[in-house]
């Protein structure tokens, strides 16, 4: 199977962009997409009059899940209130990735973009990069402490950073960082004495480009 790896970090960070979130961890409320409503199963049940048990399909789906075109044009992302963990964020993100990429179909390719587009959504490479930049290591546990990842999705980016490290640059990581700026620079400010001369260095290598 071939991935675009690049597009999709592309999209999601679109996505956070579009969405104006501009910290970290991103609180569930703030995970929406464009033209979908996100509602609890709990609040979908009020209203439709179905039991919780026939939303979740006996509780197969008991995380989150897409119902598409319910309406004209209409799609919903449903998700459990009651399990509001790092897991169910990163559910709710893959979710979004689904309708972001377009797919109209779900096999092995659709499920690991989506994946993908979760993780760049979660712990954006951009972000990272500079954090690491500054003398931070990165390990499990910072993933999980800066961006309230899982466990299992913290091993899962770190073995995704050691396999292709910064490799998927894009368009929008220079705005990644401004939108995320103020986060950073409280959350991380520089350790090393070397930060800023590579700074200006970067800039000024930029300038003779020009």
């Amino acid at each position: 199977m071939d991935f675009d790896w690049r597009s999709i970090t592309s999209t999601a960070y679109l996505a956070l962009v579009q969405l104006n979130i501009t910290s970290f961890p991103i609180p569930h409320k703030e995970i929406k997409c464009e033209g979908v409503m996100v509602i609890s199963y709990q609040k979908y049940s009020r209203v439709t009059g179905l039991s919780l048990d026939q939303i979740t399909c006996g509780h197969q789906l008991d995380d989150a899940f897409v119902l598409r075109n319910l309406r004209p044009g209409t799609s919903f992302i449903l998700y459990n209130k009651d399990k509001i963990t790092s897991r169910v964020k990163h559910t709710l993100w893959h979710e979004v990735g689904h309708i972001k990429c377009k797919h109209i179909k779900h096999g092995d390719k659709e499920e690991i973009e989506a994946n993908f587009f979760a993780s760049q959504a979660n712990a954006p490479n951009a972000i990272i990069k500079e954090i690491s930049k500054r003398g931070y290591k990165i390990d499990v546990q910072f993933l999980i402490d800066c961006f309230g990842l899982s466990k299992e999705s913290a091993n899962k980016k770190m073995d995704y950073l050691g396999r292709y490290h910064f490799d998927h640059t894009n368009e929008y990581d220079d705005v990644i960082l401004q939108l995320f700026s103020i986060f950073i620079n409280s959350k991380y400010p520089p350790r090393n004495a070397h930060y800023y001369d590579d700074y200006f260095e970067e800039l000024e290598n930029k300038r003779l480009n020009w």
